[in-house]
């Protein structure tokens, strides 16, 4: 108790302030609702994903027995970072230079406390209570064609209904950003965005993917209207919310929440808000892999933002946070390169963005 007494207190003298001012100082920050996950990653060839996974690019939960199974399997060839896809997009917005937090749960184990302290040698206090489960841990195997296929073990990560944390906490920052992978408990939502529209504070939510889409339309139609600031979406995603193509869905969207993003994996993004709506192109990337690109462009995007940048900028950091993501494994950035980023953008890069042309399908780049 007295531990987490101390850390709340922490992050008292560094997040204060009241509502969203896009003039406000830095000191200000940003806290996330997340699902605190191990990522393992793996490269394999296809006969070798055959024997773990039925179906290539897909994601499913899997139990702890599976996952030590599959761990065991490439014993040693593994990349292991601090993932989840709410934690990708505030450790992006922490090495942008925001002061931020993450709410969350892990378990009372190595891989917890590796969880909390990787996040703060990123910059974020992890707020994290200790669940009765396994911190919950994710393997991506990556086939010689850069496709992604998830198994994903919750564990303690996503029991989070009974999550505990002090309400006053929203008092302290200027932006909640929702984790679209907790719309599955309506319950610790409604709790949440209640709290930080209650203080004034800005919410962003990332739908997370189609399937959570799928099986939670009617309540994400209801939380964008009352309660969210700004969302984002891939293509995918916002065909399975609205029905329609990209540009049509950001429009749609946008009656709902002040700024509506629809990221297009190489074609782009949609934003539009209040009436304007225009497409943001990408800066040319050898890909490597797309783990990440969509969580770092919410990074940028958000963080540019937060700074009270145009619409256009925060588009145009957004697409060249992702270009970075998909230069390397993973959704991690290493911190020499951050510096380059934070360079490029302030010498105004719009010339290198270029559009790709228009195709009837595209990967999810989340």
């Amino acid at each position: 108790m007295g531990r987490l007494f101390l850390a709340f207190l922490f992050l008292q003298s560094i997040l204060f302030g009241g509502s969203y001012n896009p003039n406000a100082p830095k000191e200000y920050g940003v806290l996330g609702l997340t699902g605190a996950i191990i990522d393992h990653y793996f490269f394999v060839t296809d006969e070798e994903l055959k024997s773990m996974a039925e179906e290539k690019g897909s994601w499913a939960p899997i139990d702890y027995p599976t996952l030590c199974s599959l761990l065991g399997k490439n014993r040693g060839s593994a990349q292991m970072v601090p993932g989840g896809s709410g934690s990708n997009v505030i450790k992006g917005l922490a090495q942008l230079g925001q002061k931020c937090a993450i709410v969350g749960k892990v378990g009372n184990d190595d891989k917890g406390k590796y969880y909390s302290k990787k996040m703060k040698e990123r910059g974020v206090i992890p707020l994290l209570e200790k669940g009765s489960l396994p911190t919950g841990q994710a393997v991506c195997l990556i086939t010689p064609d850069r496709e992604r296929t998830f198994r994903t073990y919750l564990g303690a990560s996503h029991s989070l209904t009974d999550l505990k944390f002090d309400p006053s906490i929203f008092e302290k920052v200027r932006l909640f950003h929702l984790e679209g992978y907790q719309l599955v408990d309506p319950d610790l939502v409604i709790r949440t965005l209640k709290l930080a529209k209650k203080t004034g504070v800005l919410v962003s939510v990332d739908l997370a993917n189609p399937e959570i889409v799928r099986r939670n339309k009617t309540f994400i139609q209801d939380i964008l209207k009352k309660y969210v600031d700004i969302v984002f979406c891939n293509e995918l995603e916002a065909k399975e919310l609205t029905g329609l193509e990209p540009d049509q869905a950001c429009d749609h969207l946008s009656k709902f929440s002040t700024v509506a993003v629809v990221t297009m994996s190489e074609r782009g993004s949609w934003i539009c808000s209040q009436g304007k709506k225009f497409r943001m192109g990408v800066f040319p990337a050898e890909v490597i892999d797309t783990t990440g690109a969509g969580d770092l462009y919410a990074s940028g995007f958000l963080h540019s933002y937060l700074e009270g940048k145009p619409l256009e900028k925060c588009a145009q950091m957004g697409a060249l946070c992702a270009s970075y993501v998909i230069k390397r494994v993973g959704a991690e950035i290493p911190n020499q390169v951050w510096s380059e980023i934070v360079s490029l953008s302030e010498r105004n890069p719009t010339s290198q963005v270029v559009f790709f042309p228009e195709k009837q399908t595209s990967q999810n780049q989340k």
